[in-house]
């Protein structure tokens, strides 16, 4: 059985969200349940920097440091 949770929230925020979820063709409702899922699957930011490290690691052993360093002056880091 679905369970109600009441959130107040400022009325401009409140109008922006009714927007947006009518723009998507989404109940306010409905909107609100999709946004809380998505931020439930994000990692939290300690997942993310151990995954961030993971990365920094793989390409520093994978790259010169030259090449980190053009690679960052083109954007692509």
């Amino acid at each position: 059985m679905a369970k109600k949770i009441t959130v107040y929230v400022a009325e401009e925020l409140h109008r922006r969200l009714k927007a947006a979820a009518s723009l998507r063709g989404q109940s306010l409702s409905d909107f609100m349940l999709q946004a809380a899922r998505l931020l439930l699957e994000m990692p939290d930011r300690r997942e993310a920097a151990v995954e961030m490290d993971m990365v920094r690691q793989a390409a520093a052993l994978a790259t010169s440091g030259e090449e980190l360093r053009r690679w960052r002056e083109e954007g692509r880091l």
